[in-house]
């Protein structure tokens, strides 16, 4: 049940400062973009499209969210709060995992056409969102301002964000496929070309990057929630 209130809060929470509009407005965007593109590129272009928009955009959403709570001062309650940290961090990343998983579907079904796994790319673009805003709630944790987090996530999400692209154009290497965009990237091109099948592999390395992230992410944002509690008592 906190779970639960706690998630139906940060609906509310991302209603209300507009992240609705932004994802709506990205959505449409995109689907106009997939338009004009020839036939031959749609299904690379909406592949990397889902990637780095739905997918991983909630990485720079996720942490507006922890620095627009943290002047607001709602972190000064968390020593009063009955939620535990885990809880707290899996209602912000499933939230926006949920808008994410919406546009992704949208952008597909409108803008490219034809035959698609739908509940596989959903399934995907929702773990793999999950995974990208467990990374951008901990980078937030230790930003000081918007600015701030804008400042130090960037070189981590160029860093993420590039074993999938050489992937994409045939540059491999085993190494490559162990992050969790690479993963992603897998999970998402199967799920819109119908000729693949499913990448297990990829699935894997996906879920186990999202366990190890809530195991850190719930000791980092713990401590950081503690700290701030304090200081707000």
């Amino acid at each position: 049940m906190r779970f639960l209130n706690a998630l139906k809060n940060d609906f509310r929470f991302q209603i209300k400062y507009g992240f609705y509009f932004l994802y709506a407005f990205f959505t449409v965007v995109y689907i106009a973009a997939l338009q004009i593109t020839p036939s031959e590129y749609k299904t690379l272009a909406v592949s990397f499209i889902i990637l780095t928009d739905p997918a991983m955009l909630g990485i720079f959403f996720i942490g507006g969210i922890w620095l627009l709570e943290k002047g607001e001062g709602l972190h000064g309650f968390w020593c009063i709060s009955p939620l535990r940290p885990i809880e707290y961090i899996l209602a912000k990343a499933i939230s926006l995992a949920v808008l994410s998983t919406i546009s992704a579907d949208l952008i597909v079904l409108i803008g490219m056409g034809g035959a698609v796994h739908l509940v596989r790319l959903s399934l995907s673009v929702f773990l793999g969102a999950v995974v990208f805003n467990l990374i951008g709630l901990m980078i937030a944790s230790y930003a000081r301002s918007v600015n701030h987090y804008m400042l130090i996530v960037c070189l981590p999400t160029a860093f993420l964000s590039m074993p999938p692209v050489l992937t994409a154009f045939g540059i491999t290497h085993p190494l490559l496929e162990l992050f969790p965009g690479t993963a992603l990237w897998h999970m998402i091109a199967g799920a819109i070309d119908v000729t693949r099948s499913v990448n297990s592999l990829a699935a894997i390395v996906l879920i186990l990057w999202l366990g190890l992230l809530s195991y850190f992410a719930n000791k980092r944002i713990g401590t950081a929630l503690q700290s701030e509690g304090g200081q707000g008592a």
